[in-house]
C-alpha cells in the first residue's frame, strides 16, 4: 500500500513530491451518466484532482436505512476519478453547508428531542458516528493509502483508490476549546477508527486547531498574505486553499452573480501559486439543486438558493466551457504539468515583495526557489499594463517579458524537464511538458520570444492568427502559442490538439467556434491538419398540448386525504421532510377580519379560506412577513412551501411548515429602555457553537432593558427581525436565544407564554449588545412587541397531508385558468441530446419541474401578481432523463395556476440565464 506523508510544501506518496491541482463537482448534483464527461472536463482543464462533499441527507434518508445507489453512488464516483488517474479529495462531514439543505444535515434530525448541531451533544454524536461509518464502509478501500484491517482479500490484494485525503467537518468558524476538543476531536476519531488512513483537514480559517490535521484556508481576498502567514502558523504542513469561489451562487430574487471576473479569478489563482500555495476551485462544476435540495444562507437576508447552482463556475451546469474555463485552464494546466517543479520549491524561499493585494502597483514580483528550478511571478492589480517589462536574471541579463491583458505571467529559471533537458530561462509561459520532448509555451500574439534550454538561447515570435508554431531545440519539439491558441489547445496521451472545444470520450477533438481546422501535435514534433464540422443548430423541439389537474378539493379541504393531527406541527414532525404540505384547520365560526400573525411557521404559508386564497405569508418574493387583516372561515387550508433550510449560521436546523397557531396581535408600546451595564452572561451559556464567537472575548458590551407588563395573561410576540447588530435576548434574567443579523437570516421573532417565558405580572426584558450602541433610538424602533388575544386557532380540527404527484389520467383539457394550485402536463419528442435542453416557464410563476418522473428542482420566475423573480430564466433538463425518438413527459406544478401555454423548450449549450 502506498505511504502518505507530506511537510511544508507538499504532499509525498511513497517519497515522491505531487501538487494537488483540485476542483469541486458534487455527484449528487449531476446525473450518475454524466460523471465521467464532467470529470474528463476537469481533467482537460489541468485539474489532477477532484474534491466532493458527503451529503448526509441524501445517504441516509431515514435513521439507519442508508442508500448509496444510482446519483448517491459515492463509490462509483471516486472510482470514475481514480480511472480518469486523478487524486480525490473526500470531505465526509458531516457537515458540509455548501447551500444545501440543512448543510447535508437528515432533516430527521429534528424530530429528536433536545438535539443541538454541529457540536457535542450525545444524540447528534451518535448519529454522527453511524453515519461517517456507512461512509467509511464505501470508500475505505478507495484510499491511496488503503489499511487492510476490514478489507476483503479480494480488496487487499487490489489495493487502492485515489483518496489522498479527507475533511472533518466545514467551516467551524468559532473558537471554543472545550467544544474543539470534544466535538471536532471526535469527529477526527470516528473516522480514524472507521478506517481513515489518509491525512486529514480542516477548514477553520485556523479559528479552532484540532490536533493531527491539516489547517487550510477558505478565502477570495488578501490571499497572498493570509497565506504566507498560514505558513508561519503551520510550518510541518502544505498550505492549502480549500475553497477558493470562482463564482458565486444565485438565490431568487437576487441578480445572476458573474463575480469574480475572468481577469480577477486569475489574479487570484497566480497569487496563490506565486506564495506555493495549492488550491480547491470551489465549484469548478457546481450542477444543479434538483429535487428540493437547494438550501438557504443565513447572509443577513435569508435568501434561498437557486436551482441552477452553476455558480458562473468554469464548468457550466450543463457542462459548457466559457472564458473562466479558458482561464483556469491556463494556470491549472500549467501547475498539474510542472508539479515537480512546484512541489519542490523551497517553502522558506519567501522573498520580500510588493503585495498583491493592493491595486496601486504597476507589478509585484514574487520568486520562489527549490531543486527543480525557480518560478518567479509578475502580477498586476491595475487595468492598464505596460506590454512588455523588463526583468533583471539572478546572472545580470535583462529578460524582456512580453504582457498580455490578464497582467499576469510567469518565467521559470534551470527549470528541470524531467531529466532529459534544462530550461534555463523563456520570456513567454511555460504550459505543458509532454513525453520528455514536447516543450509547450504561450505569449501574446505577436510577441518576441525568447527560449534558453541547455545554455543554448532561441529567438523566436509568437504566432498569431490559429496556426501554431512548431520547431526543433536542443532535442526538443517546442510549441510556440499565442493567447487564443492556447485556449482552444487540448492535451492527448501522445501530443496535443489546436483548436478544439475540448475532448470527447475517445479522446477525439470536439470542433470550436469559428476554428475550421485544427492543427495535432505528436511528441516526435510531427504535425497534422485535421478538418473539423460544427454541427448544425437544430430547432428547439415545440412542447405538445398542456392538461391540468386541479387541486381544488384539496384546497377547499373537502378532500378525504387529510389525515387528522392533534395540533400545530412541523412538516418535520409530520414526516414530510421535503416538498409541499397542505394543513386543514376546521374553525366552529368563522373569524372576521382582524390583524393576525403566525409567528412560528417557515417558509412560505399559502392561506386558503373556502377555497379563495387570502394571504400570502413568509419570506421571499411575492410574501409578507408582517401582520395582516385576515379572516378565516370555517374550513382553511395552508399550502406550506418549504424552500430550503439554512446551510449554515446560527438557526440551523430551523423547522418548516405551520407549527404554531394564529394570534390576534396588537402593538404594545414598549417606552424608553434603560442601559444596562456590569456582569451579562456570554453566549455560550446557551450552546456550544456559534459561528463567529470566541468563548474568551464575546461577553456583551452593554444592553437595553425594558419592562412591560402583558395586557392579559396571553402570548406576546416579540419581533428584532431588524435589529442591525449581534444581540442576547434575556427575559426575566433567564437567557433565550442568540440574534445576529447576518448569521440569523433577520427573522428574529419569538412568541412569549405566560408560565413559560414570561409572567402575568411585571416582566424584564433586556437585549443584551456585543457592540457598544451608536444610536439608541434606532434599536428601540425596530424592536417590536405585540400583544394576543390568545392561539385563535387552539380549538380547531386539523388535519394534514403532504401534496403528491396526480395519476395520469387525473388531467384533462384546460379551460378556463382558475389561478389556483395545480398541476400540468404535456409530452414532446427529442431526436438527440447533443446539446442541452432547457426548460423556459416563461408565463408560469413558482413550483416544481419533473422530467420522466425525475424531480428536475424548483422554479421561481413570477410572484402570484406577475412581478417577475430574478435571476433564472431556463432550467436544465439533462440528457440522461430524455427519451430519444420517444415521447418524452413534463409535469409541472404551479402554486398560482398561472398559463403554462407561454413556456417553451430551448436548445444552448451554456447556461439558464437566457
Amino acid at each position: 500500500m502506498a505511504t502518505i506523508s507530506y511537510d511544508g510544501q507538499s504532499f509525498l506518496i511513497d517519497g515522491r513530491r505531487i501538487w494537488l491541482v483540485s476542483g469541486a463537482i458534487h455527484y449528487v448534483r449531476t446525473p450518475h451518466q454524466l460523471w465521467r464527461s464532467r470529470i474528463r472536463a476537469a481533467k482537460q482543464a489541468g485539474l489532477n484532482c477532484i474534491e466532493t462533499h458527503v451529503f448526509w441527507n441524501v445517504h441516509e434518508p431515514e435513521p439507519g436505512k442508508f442508500y448509496f445507489e444510482d446519483n448517491a453512488d459515492l463509490r462509483q464516483f471516486i472510482q470514475l476519478i481514480g480511472e480518469e488517474g486523478l487524486y480525490c479529495i473526500l470531505r465526509p462531514g458531516p457537515f458540509v453547508g455548501s447551500e444545501w439543505d440543512f448543510g447535508g444535515l437528515p432533516p430527521w434530525l429534528n424530530r429528536v428531542a433536545d438535539i443541538r448541531f454541529r457540536e457535542a451533544n450525545g444524540s447528534f454524536m451518535e448519529a454522527c458516528s453511524r453515519f461517517l461509518t456507512a461512509v467509511m464502509d464505501q470508500v475505505r478501500d478507495l484510499q491511496l493509502a488503503t489499511p487492510v484491517t476490514g478489507r476483503s482479500a479480494a480488496a487487499a490484494t487490489g489495493g487502492g483508490g485515489p483518496i489522498i485525503m479527507m475533511q472533518a467537518e466545514n467551516q467551524w468558524y468559532c473558537h471554543n476549546p472545550e467544544q474543539g476538543q470534544r466535538y471536532l476531536c471526535e469527529i477526527v476519531r470516528y473516522l480514524r477508527e472507521a478506517g481513515s488512513a489518509v491525512p486529514i483537514s480542516v477548514a477553520n480559517n485556523l479559528w479552532q486547531r484540532v490536533d493531527g490535521t491539516i489547517d487550510t484556508w477558505n478565502a477570495a481576498a488578501h490571499l497572498a498574505a493570509d497565506l504566507r502567514q498560514l505558513r508561519c502558523v503551520q510550518r510541518d504542513a502544505p498550505r492549502l486553499v480549500s475553497e477558493y469561489q470562482p463564482g458565486t451562487p444565485d438565490h431568487w430574487g437576487s441578480s445572476h452573480h458573474t463575480a469574480p471576473p475572468p481577469g480577477t479569478l486569475a489574479y487570484h489563482l497566480a497569487s496563490m501559486l506565486a506564495v506555493g500555495a495549492q488550491c480547491n476551485l470551489f465549484m469548478f462544476h457546481g450542477g444543479t439543486n434538483f429535487g428540493f435540495y437547494g438550501g438557504r444562507r443565513s447572509d443577513g437576508r435569508g435568501r434561498f438558493a437557486t436551482t441552477s447552482y452553476g455558480c458562473d463556475a468554469p464548468l457550466l451546469e450543463a457542462g459548457g466551457r466559457g472564458q473562466k474555463y479558458d482561464v483556469v485552464k491556463r494556470l491549472c494546466t500549467f501547475s498539474s504539468q510542472f508539479a515537480q517543479l512546484l512541489a519542490n520549491l523551497d517553502p522558506n524561499s519567501q522573498h520580500t515583495a510588493v503585495s498583491l493585494d493592493g491595486d496601486d502597483h504597476a507589478f509585484s514580483v514574487v520568486q520562489q526557489t527549490g531543486s527543480q528550478g525557480q518560478l518567479i511571478f509578475l502580477i498586476s492589480a491595475l487595468q492598464k499594463q505596460p506590454r512588455q517589462v523588463h526583468v533583471m536574471l539572478p546572472d545580470g541579463q535583462t529578460l524582456p517579458v512580453p504582457i498580455d491583458p490578464s497582467g499576469i505571467a510567469w518565467i521559470v529559471l534551470d527549470a528541470n524537464l524531467g531529466g532529459v533537458a534544462e530550461l534555463t530561462y523563456t520570456n513567454l509561459r511555460p504550459w505543458a511538458f509532454l513525453g520528455g520532448q514536447l516543450l509547450v509555451l504561450f505569449g501574446p500574439a505577436e510577441a518576441r520570444g525568447l527560449v534558453c534550454i541547455n545554455g543554448t538561447p532561441l529567438s523566436l515570435k509568437v504566432p498569431s492568427g490559429q496556426k501554431p508554431l512548431v520547431t526543433e531545440h536542443e532535442n526538443l519539439t517546442v510549441v510556440l502559442l499565442n493567447v487564443e491558441q492556447v485556449d482552444a489547445t487540448y492535451l492527448l496521451p501522445n501530443g496535443l490538439v489546436v483548436g478544439a472545444a475540448g475532448l470527447d470520450e475517445n479522446d477525439k477533438p470536439i470542433a470550436r467556434p469559428h476554428w475550421p481546422n485544427a492543427t495535432r501535435i505528436v511528441t516526435n514534433g510531427k504535425t497534422s491538419v485535421l478538418l473539423m464540422k460544427t454541427a448544425k443548430q437544430r430547432a428547439s423541439p415545440p412542447l405538445g398540448t398542456w392538461r391540468v389537474s386541479p387541486i381544488s378539493d384539496l384546497i377547499q379541504g373537502t378532500s378525504g386525504a387529510f389525515e387528522s393531527i392533534d395540533g400545530p406541527a412541523s412538516l418535520e414532525q409530520l414526516k414530510c421532510d421535503y416538498g409541499y404540505g397542505l394543513y386543514r384547520i376546521m374553525l366552529k365560526s368563522p373569524i372576521d377580519r382582524r390583524k393576525m400573525l403566525a409567528p412560528r411557521f417557515g417558509d412560505r404559508l399559502h392561506v386558503y379560506v373556502d377555497g379563495r386564497r387570502v394571504a400570502l405569508l413568509g419570506l421571499g418574493p411575492g410574501a409578507t412577513y408582517k401582520p395582516v387583516n385576515l379572516t378565516l372561515g370555517q374550513r382553511n387550508v395552508i399550502l406550506a412551501d418549504n424552500l430550503g433550510r439554512f446551510s449554515d449560521g446560527w438557526d440551523l436546523g430551523e423547522p418548516k411548515g405551520l407549527y404554531g397557531h394564529f394570534y390576534e396581535v396588537r402593538p404594545v408600546t414598549m417606552g424608553k429602555p434603560k442601559m444596562v451595564s456590569g456582569s451579562l452572561p456570554g453566549p455560550f451559556a446557551l450552546r456550544g457553537f456559534y459561528s463567529g464567537l470566541r468563548a474568551d472575548d464575546q461577553a456583551p458590551v452593554e444592553g437595553l432593558r425594558w419592562e412591560f407588563k402583558p395586557a392579559v395573561r396571553k402570548p406576546m410576540i416579540l419581533d428584532i427581525g431588524n435589529l442591525s447588530q449581534r444581540a442576547m435576548l434575556i427575559i426575566n434574567d433567564v437567557p433565550q436565544t442568540m440574534y445576529d443579523p447576518v448569521q440569523c437570516g433577520r427573522i428574529g421573532r419569538f412568541l412569549l407564554e405566560p408560565g413559560q417565558q414570561i409572567t402575568g405580572g411585571k416582566n424584564v426584558l433586556v437585549l443584551a449588545l456585543f457592540e457598544a450602541i451608536k444610536r439608541k433610538s434606532e434599536i428601540t424602533r425596530v424592536v417590536k412587541l405585540y400583544q394576543t388575544t390568545g392561539p385563535l386557532t387552539a380549538k380547531a380540527d386539523w388535519a394534514f397531508m403532504p401534496l403528491s404527484t396526480p395519476e395520469p389520467d387525473a388531467f384533462k383539457a384546460i379551460a378556463d385558468l382558475e389561478h389556483q394550485p395545480c398541476w400540468y402536463r404535456c409530452t414532446f419528442r427529442v431526436s438527440h441530446t447533443d446539446v442541452p435542453l432547457w426548460f423556459e416557464p416563461r408565463s408560469l410563476s413558482k413550483g416544481q419541474i419533473s422530467i420522466n418522473g425525475h424531480n428536475a428542482g424548483r422554479y421561481f420566475v413570477r410572484t402570484h401578481t406577475g412581478t417577475a423573480v430574478p435571476p433564472q430564466e431556463r432550467y436544465y433538463l439533462p440528457e440522461p432523463w430524455l427519451q430519444i425518438g420517444q415521447m418524452n413527459e413534463l409535469m409541472i406544478f404551479d402554486e398560482h395556476g398561472h398559463d403554462p401555454r407561454g413556456a417553451r423548450l430551448v436548445y444552448d449549450q451554456m447556461g439558464p440565464h437566457g
